[in-house]
C-alpha cells in the first residue's frame, strides 16, 4: 500500500507539474519561432526584447527560437508556434491546411544574391560555370530558375562527375554553411545564396586573400523577369495564432513592434549579432546597416500584399493549388471574425 501510495503521489505530482505548465505556456508565454538569418533579422526587436510591445497592462512573455527552416515547418505543422517567419509558401500551405494560423504580415522582399570569385558582367557567362546553391525545390530555385528561363539562360543539375558545357551546373546544398567552405577551397567559383550569408562568404573569401565579387541581385534581376513594379518578391511572412489575434490590443501592439523592427536594427547594429545568437543563431557575422539594407526587411500587411503573393506563387507548381488566395487566411480578415 505505501508503494502505491508513493507511486499515485509521484504521478500526481508529474500531473501538477505539467498542467502548470502548460497554464504558464497558455497565458503568459509565447513561442516564436523563426530561421537563422534574414527571417530572425525581420523580427529582431522582439527577440531582443523578450515581449511584444508595451506590455505594462498585460505580461505577456514570448520566447524567440532561432533554429532551422525545417523545424520551424514542424513547429507550425504540430501547432506548438505561436508565431513563426516562414518562407511565404510554407507559410500560405500551413494557413491554407490549418485553420488556427493566419497570414499576418510580408517581412522579407528577397534575400538573394550571387557571389563569385571571378568577375562577370552577364548572368549567361554563368553558363560553363559551377554554381552551389541554397534552397532546392523552394525560392532559390524558382527564382532562379524563372529569371534564367526569362533571360535565355542555359541550366541543369549536375553530378560533381559531369561537365556540363554551355549551361550553368547547379548543385544544391542544404544551407550556407555546406557552401561556403566549398568556394573558400575553390571547388567551385560561384553560390548563390541568401543574406546576410553571402556577405558572410565574401568577407571569409576577402580574409583569404581570395578575389570576391557580390555579382548578382536576384531581386532586381526578378524584377526585369517577371515586369513587376517593383524590385524583390514576397520571400518571408510571419504566421499567427488566430486566437491571439482576436485580442485587438495584441494585433497593435504586434503591429507596433513590427513597424519599429527597422528602426531598432539599425540602431543596434553592434548587437544584433548578440541578440540572434543567444536565440540559437548560428551566424557569425558583424552586422551593419548595408546588411539590413540587402536584406530588404519590409514590413507588409499581408492582405495588403495579396496581389503580390498571388503573382509570385504562381510561378511554384506545387503552390497553384491554393490559389487564388482565400481570405480567411489572412490575419487582418482573421481578426474580424
Amino acid at each position: 500500500m505505501k508503494k502505491f501510495a508513493l507511486t499515485m503521489a509521484i504521478i500526481a505530482i508529474f500531473a501538477a507539474f505539467v498542467c502548470t505548465a502548460a497554464a504558464c505556456r497558455r497565458g503568459d508565454e509565447l513561442l516564436l519561432y523563426v530561421p537563422d538569418g534574414a527571417p530572425a533579422l525581420s523580427v529582431a526587436k522582439i527577440i531582443n526584447d523578450g515581449c511584444i510591445g508595451d506590455t505594462t497592462t498585460r505580461k505577456q512573455s514570448v520566447v524567440s527560437v532561432v533554429t532551422t527552416g525545417e523545424e520551424v515547418t514542424a513547429k507550425c505543422g504540430n501547432g506548438e508556434a505561436d508565431l513563426a517567419v516562414l518562407p511565404t509558401n510554407a507559410a500560405v500551405k500551413i494557413c491554407s491546411v490549418r485553420d488556427d494560423y493566419a497570414l499576418f504580415s510580408v517581412n522579407v522582399y528577397g534575400v538573394l544574391y550571387i557571389v563569385g570569385t571571378q568577375q562577370l558582367t552577364d548572368l549567361k557567362d554563368l553558363q560553363g560555370k559551377r554554381l552551389y546553391s541554397i534552397g532546392e525545390g523552394n525560392t532559390p530555385e524558382y527564382v532562379f530558375e524563372k529569371i534564367c528561363d526569362q533571360n535565355k539562360v542555359s541550366y541543369e543539375k549536375y553530378d560533381e562527375k559531369e561537365t556540363l558545357y554551355g549551361k550553368v551546373m547547379l548543385k544544391y546544398f542544404k544551407d550556407a554553411s555546406e557552401i561556403i567552405p566549398q568556394i573558400i577551397q575553390g571547388n567551385a567559383d560561384f553560390a548563390l545564396l541568401g543574406e546576410p550569408a553571402a556577405t558572410q562568404l565574401i568577407g571569409k573569401l576577402l580574409e583569404k586573400n581570395k578575389p570576391a565579387y557580390n555579382l548578382f541581385n536576384l531581386q532586381t534581376l526578378w524584377q526585369q523577369a517577371t515586369d513587376s513594379d517593383a524590385a524583390g518578391y514576397p520571400q518571408a511572412s510571419l504566421i499567427v495564432k488566430k486566437s491571439l489575434l482576436s485580442d485587438g490590443d495584441f494585433r497593435a501592439r504586434l503591429d507596433a513592434s513590427l513597424s519599429a523592427n527597422s528602426e531598432f536594427l539599425n540602431a543596434n547594429a553592434t548587437k544584433i549579432k548578440d541578440v540572434l545568437c543567444n536565440a540559437g543563431s548560428a551566424l557569425q557575422i558583424n552586422f551593419t546597416n548595408e546588411i539590413f539594407e540587402r536584406c530588404n526587411l519590409i514590413y507588409t500587411d499581408a492582405y495588403a500584399a495579396k496581389a503580390d503573393i498571388e503573382k509570385y506563387l504562381a510561378e511554384f507548381d506545387a503552390m497553384r493549388q491554393y490559389l487564388p488566395l482565400k481570405d480567411d487566411i489572412f490575419g487582418r480578415l482573421a481578426a474580424e471574425e
